[in-house]
């Protein structure tokens, strides 16, 4: 996962792509706080499960989680933004459904390669439903954010990049509880 991060910063520098820079100014600590969301499903919830891979734990969550969101919420800023550029009303449903797409796709992987698991909750191929309906508006919530906060000091960054995971943490948890409700 590091080297994913030093990677996207090297190359993010050589090539001057500041924009990209500034994307992962807001999006490594939007990442870091995701750990909150994942620490409250899984240890008071139950419905998230970690299993033990050898990597170091903040609580019952593994240290990897912490850089975890940036490769994927880093294609739905892209995207949402060259829609953005041509159609300001396609922008919103085009950051909600590729979320769906990507988390989707990174949840299903990630069952087959036990790095988390859904458990006591509704799922299709392994995949929990409240959690992709969270992810979505997680997406767009991020993109939202973004679009506030790019050009703006790391702070507010830092500051945006908090909102957005508490009110992904929200999002989750009344999801969880509408699905348990009536899915």
């Amino acid at each position: 996962m590091l080297l994913y991060h030093v990677l996207l910063l090297m190359g993010a520098w050589l090539r001057s792509h500041h924009e990209l820079f500034d994307a992962w100014l807001f999006l490594a600590p939007l990442s870091l706080f995701q750990v909150l969301p994942d620490w409250v499903l899984a240890r008071e919830f139950g419905v998230l499960v970690f299993p033990h891979l050898g990597a170091e734990r903040i609580g019952p969550v593994p240290v990897y989680m912490a850089g975890l969101w940036v490769a994927p919420l880093l294609i739905v800023l892209w995207l949402a933004e060259l829609v953005h550029r041509r159609s300001a009303l396609l922008a919103l449903p085009t950051a909600a459904l590729v979320s769906l797409a990507v988390f989707g796709a990174a949840e299903w992987a990630a069952r087959g390669q036990s790095l988390w698991l859904a458990r006591n909750v509704a799922t299709f191929q392994g995949v929990a439903l409240y959690a992709l309906a969270a992810e979505a508006a997680l997406g767009v919530a991020a993109w939202l954010m973004f679009v506030q906060v790019q050009s703006r000091a790391l702070p507010l960054k830092i500051a945006g990049a908090a909102v957005v995971s508490v009110f992904y943490t929200g999002a989750a948890v009344a999801l969880l509880f509408v699905f348990r409700r009536f899915g």
